[in-house]
Order: C-alpha cells, then structure tokens, then sequence
C-alpha cells in the first residue's frame, strides 16, 4: 500500500501525507465496530514509520519541526500515539523528543514568523494538547504551553498594532490577516481558550491574567461581529469573500464558538454556533472532495459538534445527510477530485474518519480539535 501511495507522490505529512493515513487506521482501531476489520495498527505502524523516514532524509531544520499538519510535530505525535497504543514505551519517549524538536523556534518570539494551524504555532499547541489528551503521562509539559501562549499573545498584539486595527490580537500568513481555521485567527484562538490559562483555581476564577482574558476575549467578539446574516464569515478581516469550508468560513470558526461557550457559559457564542450550522446546511454540500479541510466530511463534523454540544438530534440527522451525499451518485458526478484523493484533510482518508464518528457521535471530534477534551494541561 505504501508503495502505490508513493508513486503517486504522495507527501509525509499529516495534511495530505501518509501521516494522515497512519492516523486514519489509529482513529479505525478505536471503534469496537471497525478495529477488526483490518490489523489497523499494524497497518497504522507501517504508514507512520514511513512517513518518518521520509520526512527526516530531509534532515530537517527545527523550524520545519514546528509545522503539526504540515511538518515534523504532527508526525511526530501520530507516531507517539500509535506507539503508545502498542505499548513501545521507549518509541513513545523517542516520538515525544522527536515532536519537541519544534519547540525552541515556536517558543521564540522573532525568526518563526508562523503562527497558524498548518505550519505554526497554533497547530503545535493543537498538537501538544492531542498528546495529552491520548497519552496518560501527558508528555508535553505546561510550561513549554504557557510559553508558546505567551509567545502567541505578544505577537499578536505586534501585528495588531503594526496593522492599525481596532482589535487586541492579531495575526498573518504570508501578510494576509486570514480568520479561517486552517490560516487564521479562529484556531489561534481556540488553541489559546484550551490552555490552562481558563482552568479556575480555587475561587473559581481563570488563571488567566486580567489583561490576557480582555484581549483573548474582546478579540473573539471582535470576530464575532464579523458574522453576516447568513451565518458565515469573511476569508478575511478586510474581504468580503465567503467560502463554507473549515479551512476558511463558518465550517472552521464554528470550533472556536463552541470553545467560547463552553468556556464563558454566554448564550450569543451557542447562537453563533447555530448560524454556523445552519449555513453549513444550506451550502455545504461541496464538490471540492470528501475530506475534512475543504470537503463534504469537514462539513459534515460541524453538525457532530452541534449535536454533542446540544443534544438535539437534528443535528445528528444533518451529518447523517452529509454522510450519505458522499456515496451518492450525484457527488460521484460532480466530484471534483482532489489532487491527494486517498488524504486525511483532502481525501478519503478524512470521510473515514467523519463516517467512524458517526457510528458513536456522542464522542466524536474534528481531528485534533476535540472541543469537549477535559483539561489536560
């Protein structure tokens, strides 16, 4: 399998690599109704090493190291994950040291200029909480998190200021001020809310400090604000272009509402959420593939947060609806095929995972972005 995979060009890493497709087999062997289908650890194991040797005959820099879906750190963490499944402790230590590789650049305030989720440091937190969450040990310590939050917020505050713009915090990829998941502000933020900062400590207050809650707040409603009448989101702070995609609209930002409101118990982020969905609804039936980033199955998680988040079965109905839309004829007409097709984030390997977390939806999650995760920081 890995050799067809590679004569079709296809990449290492987690995004549209075999990275993806190792952790598609992991997600497989945690539902007692798929793990016997195939020896999908086994199957697992073979597609991470390889996309470990591939990645370091690069020999890598440490700021390649940084990048999660992208780069070395999501390899990394597939691998720890997997290896931990197996119970290779000593692998798990070696994947563990191999993913903070990243962490000096993307604790350093300047010569990482990358701050979002596919290449910066937003998708290393991401990464460092999934490893926490999965690995009992929880290897990524706190300090090393609060470092990188720190590092986050100064840089934000930097380019926020050096724009001109009436917001706290913000942020840039390749000097666009992105909003999307993938390239933006919403998934820095949502990564920022999972720290430890908003525990509450014995009076049940954050320990966030008075001014980082303002700014990390006052940033989100700002956000917030930008929602139009039909429930979705600008590419951009400074466009008006609408896409229904997690990478970029409502399909992505609708995590970081969730996140609000569960955080901040405050009714106008659960309404947000609604109109994200209900947008999704109305024009999310894409033709740009299956997958997750910019697909039918992205689209499709949407409705599986709503429904944990609410309980409503409509919701549970949507996805349902998405999920058979990905076997009908009509998507098979009109499909537009990914240049990855087999993929995590463009391809196949992204709707198996929609389609696993279906059969039990009451614990499902957008990969590496599990809204409802306890704290594990």
């Amino acid at each position: 399998m890995i050799e067809n995979h590679t004569k079709t060009r296809m990449r290492e890493d987690v995004y549209v690599g075999i990275a993806g497709i190792a952790f598609m087999y992991w997600k497989l062997n945690l539902s007692s109704e798929t793990r016997y289908m195939y020896p999908c650890l086994e199957v697992a194991s073979k597609y991470i090493s390889e996309a470990k040797r591939q990645f370091m005959t690069k020999k890598p820099s440490s700021k390649e190291c940084v990048a999660f879906l992208c780069g070395g750190s999501g390899i990394a963490a597939i691998s720890a994950v997997i290896s931990h499944e197996l119970k290779k402790t000593r692998d798990v230590e070696n994947d563990v040291k191999m993913f903070l590789k990243g962490y000096p650049a993307c604790s350093s305030t300047s010569g990482y200029d990358a701050d979002e989720v596919l290449v910066g440091r937003a998708g290393f937190l991401h990464g460092a909480y999934w490893l926490n969450q999965v690995i009992a040990s929880k290897p990524i310590k706190n300090e090393m998190i609060i470092a990188i939050c720190h590092v986050l917020m100064n840089r934000g505050r930097r380019i926020a200021a050096s724009l001109q713009i009436t917001v706290p915090l913000m942020y840039e990829y390749h000097t666009k001020t992105y909003l999307g998941a993938a390239h933006g502000i919403c998934a820095i933020l949502h990564a920022l809310l999972e720290s430890s900062w908003f525990n509450r400590d014995t009076t049940g207050e954050f320990c966030v400090s008075p001014t980082d809650l303002s700014d990390i707040k006052n940033t989100i409603d700002y956000v917030l604000a930008l929602q139009n009448g039909d429930g979705n989101f600008p590419t951009r702070h400074d466009s008006n272009r609408m896409l229904v995609h997690w990478c970029h609209g409502c399909a992505g930002a609708i995590y970081l509402f969730a996140k609000a409101f569960l955080t901040f118990k405050e009714e106008r982020y659960l309404q947000c959420c609604r109109r994200c969905a209900d947008a999704i609804w109305r024009q999310g039936l894409l033709r740009k593939g299956p997958g997750i980033c910019h697909g039918v199955a992205g689209n499709g998680y949407a409705f599986l947060l709503m429904y944990r988040l609410t309980g409503e079965k409509c919701y549970l109905y949507r996805a349902a609806k998405f999920a058979e839309f990905l076997d009908s004829t009509l998507f098979a007409d009109q499909l537009l095929a990914p240049d990855r097709p087999y993929s995590l984030y463009e391809g196949l390997a992204g709707a198996v995972c929609f389609l696993v977390d279906l059969l039990d939806p009451s614990q499902s999650s957008f990969p590496f972005m599990d809204v409802f995760a306890k704290k594990y920081v």
